[in-house]
């Protein structure tokens, strides 16, 4: 695949705007290492009562579920810092224990998020720095087999990787300073929790949608929603272009189209598509912090979704995967008023009574693939892939990690080695959920 084609920002207008049933900790007592487990949760001692009922339901599910405290890994798994602790710790697990899953709850206070020094510079702006990602918990080992450190120049700095774009006719430059082979070795989900209040939500919704979606009609829906995500470049509704293929490859489900051009993007309509329920939720667009939003056909007038507008949610048991493919939604250090706030992505998953079971979305600015060619490359690339990667049945975490690996393979490839991407897009969920429940 040629590279030579013009490449934009997705968000460039952003500049302008504002074990087992009973908890048991396996580092902690061997008992168990003649066992095999499915998955991990890592969580804070803290949470560890609430969590209890998760690993039940997980286990009567066969499921096979452990737990492990964050200290409990911190006083006995060496690192530079506690993230590779736990990454060393998740590498252990894998060995001795064959897991498929990790999921970690906790926000990126209770459980460190990986900070990247992967940078992209566009046009001579930097635009994106400081990539934070749960990705790195995933690449466990390198193309031989060796543990990833992400820091093979061992100079504490991780993921050093410039990203140089300047001739929208050019390939864009890629200088790997550390050597990452972006291949995912396990799939890893987070529910960034602040509060025990927040970890019962979560997993009271995770329950509910495993024991009681089979066999609803409300699943076989996906919303799909976008506009022209770049009017003044163009012809294309890239936004509608690319959740209208998504449309073509979801042939089972009844696709609901809420497009600026067909007058039905509305937060009012979002709602109400979404309170008589589906079983996905794809969006194509811009996106910041605290919602989305995407231009009418050839106009700089933008239709916007923000934060407050969940509230508007009652969706009970009718939980959606949403999917965002656009900027910092995911951003789960976003920030306001000099204080942490939740994102968008995460304000969705935490509804309780409404809202998501899982989102997808990402931590930084991205950018929207190729001029005339947006699934070229880029977020709506990985976004295809993802719903490409769909069979009735799959875990939620197979079908991203299955995405991501296609990006990689297909995508990664004539030295378009796009980190950036693989990086800032994180699941927001759990990598376990069984799609559309398991069968009564």
């Amino acid at each position: 695949m040629s590279k030579k084609r013009k490449i934009i920002i997705f968000c460039v207008f952003i500049m302008q705007c504002i074990s087992l049933f009973s908890i048991s900790t396996h580092s902690e007592s061997n008992d168990i290492s003649e066992e095999t487990f499915d998955m991990v949760i890592i969580s804070p001692n803290s949470f560890k009562n609430e969590i209890q009922p998760l690993i039940n339901h997980k286990q009567s599910m066969h499921l096979h579920t452990f737990f492990q405290t964050t200290e409990s890994i911190y006083d006995n798994y060496p690192g530079i810092d506690s993230s590779e602790k736990i990454k060393y710790f998740i590498k252990d697990s894998i060995e001795q224990y064959n897991i498929k899953y990790v999921l970690l709850i906790g926000d990126i206070e209770k459980i460190p998020i990986r900070k990247t020094a992967v940078t992209w510079e566009y046009f001579g702006d930097l635009v994106v720095k400081d990539v934070i990602t749960d990705f790195y918990y995933e690449d466990i080992y390198d193309k031989n087999m060796n543990f990833s450190s992400w820091d093979t120049n061992y100079n504490g700095i991780f993921s050093e990787v410039q990203m140089i774009t300047n001739d929208m006719e050019d390939n864009e430059t890629f200088h790997y300073i550390d050597q990452i082979d972006l291949i995912s070795d396990i799939s890893v989900g987070r529910l960034p929790c602040k509060t025990k209040k927040e970890v019962e939500t979560t997993i009271e919704k995770i329950i509910e949608y495993e024991t009681e979606t089979s066999g609803s009609s409300w699943f076989n829906k996906i919303i799909l929603i976008g506009g022209d995500t770049f009017p003044n470049i163009g012809e294309m509704n890239e936004g509608e272009y690319v959740t209208d293929y998504i449309a073509s490859k979801m042939k089972d489900f009844q696709a609901i189209k809420l497009w600026t051009s067909l007058k039905t993007f509305s937060p009012i309509k979002i709602n109400q598509a979404i309170n008589k329920g589906a079983g996905f939720v794809s969006y194509s667009g811009h996106g910041f912090s605290n919602g989305f939003g995407t231009s009418q056909p050839n106009s700089d007038s933008i239709k916007h979704y923000y934060t407050p507008y969940i509230l508007g949610l009652f969706n009970n048991n009718k939980y959606p995967i949403m999917y965002f493919d656009a900027c910092l939604t995911a951003s789960l250090d976003y920030q306001k008023f000099n204080r942490n706030v939740p994102c968008f992505a995460w304000s969705m998953v935490k509804k309780p009574f409404g809202g998501a079971i899982a989102s997808i979305g990402s931590t930084r600015i991205g950018y929207g693939g190729f001029v005339g060619d947006p699934l070229g490359a880029g977020s709506p690339s990985l976004h295809t892939l993802f719903f490409n990667s769909y069979v009735p049945g799959i875990y939620l975490g197979d079908m991203f990690i299955q995405a991501k690996k296609s990006y990689a393979e297909t995508i990664c490839i004539e030295g378009f080695d796009d980190c950036l991407t693989l990086q800032e897009f994180i699941l927001i969920g759990d990598p376990s959920l069984k799609i559309g429940g398991y069968k009564k």
